[in-house]
């Protein structure tokens, strides 16, 4: 009887283990913006070896790992600023693969706050920007910039108070961060396609429309004692 109540309960035990490590996972936090949110003017634009923006935006924050609900929209200032470097460009059956490694930092900004403050900062050293082309100067319609953490450990994700406010702390992006963004239209104020010299300098100053996507998450909260 004494061995079969000591079974019972050690399996009770290790039924429990995995719905306690369930409880403290913490869901994947996923934010984003669409290239059609600022309507008035381009959302990214460049020349030489760098890459800018001050585009006003709808940063979307979603909380609840693709679920249903859980996403809050921040309006926001996209404050980027990259530059480009190590060019290289590869000739692929009839077209040509631009690529550049970049470093960069960016913050959204809250614009519906009189005082402006920071909602998310993003920065990292080993992103690459691509481009797809049939020229070895001249650069395609599109682009496309992405880092993530298994390529580039230095990719790091901040989270400002305002976020830290609706549930997203400094733990919740600890792990698999990563980072895309797409660039459409990509084109000269003459509305040319842009030409890149063999150092691999936008020869051009260009504009371009363009959206966002990122993600990070963390694998368990952090335990507190309660008094």
């Amino acid at each position: 009887m004494k061995k079969s109540l000591f079974l019972l309960a050690f399996l009770l035990v290790l039924a429990m283990i995995p719905s306690v490590s369930l409880a403290n996972q913490v869901p994947t936090t996923y934010f984003s913006f669409a290239s059609d949110t600022f309507y008035n003017g381009p959302t990214f634009s460049g020349a030489k070896n760098y890459i800018k923006s001050g585009a006003e935006i709808d940063l979307m924050v979603d909380l609840n790992n693709d679920g249903i609900g859980g996403t809050v929209t921040f309006l926001s200032r996209l404050d980027l600023k990259a530059e480009v470097h190590s060019y290289n460009v590869f000739y692929i059956g009839s077209q040509y693969l631009h690529m550049w490694k970049v470093y960069a930092k960016i913050t959204f900004v809250h614009r519906d706050d009189p005082t402006y403050p920071p909602l998310l900062t993003i920065a990292f050293k080993e992103a690459l920007l691509t481009s797809w082309s049939p020229k070895p100067d001249v650069l395609g319609e599109t682009m496309t910039l992405q880092n993530n953490q298994s390529a580039d450990p230095s990719i790091h994700m901040f989270p400002h108070p305002l976020l830290n406010g609706i549930g997203v702390k400094d733990y919740s992006l600890a792990v698999s961060r990563d980072v895309a963004f797409t660039f459409t239209n990509v084109r000269t104020d003459k509305n040319e396609l842009v030409r890149v010299s063999k150092s691999g300098y936008f020869a051009n100053e260009w504009q371009s429309e363009g959206s966002f996507s990122a993600s990070a998450g963390s694998k368990y909260l952090p335990i507190k004692e309660e008094l």
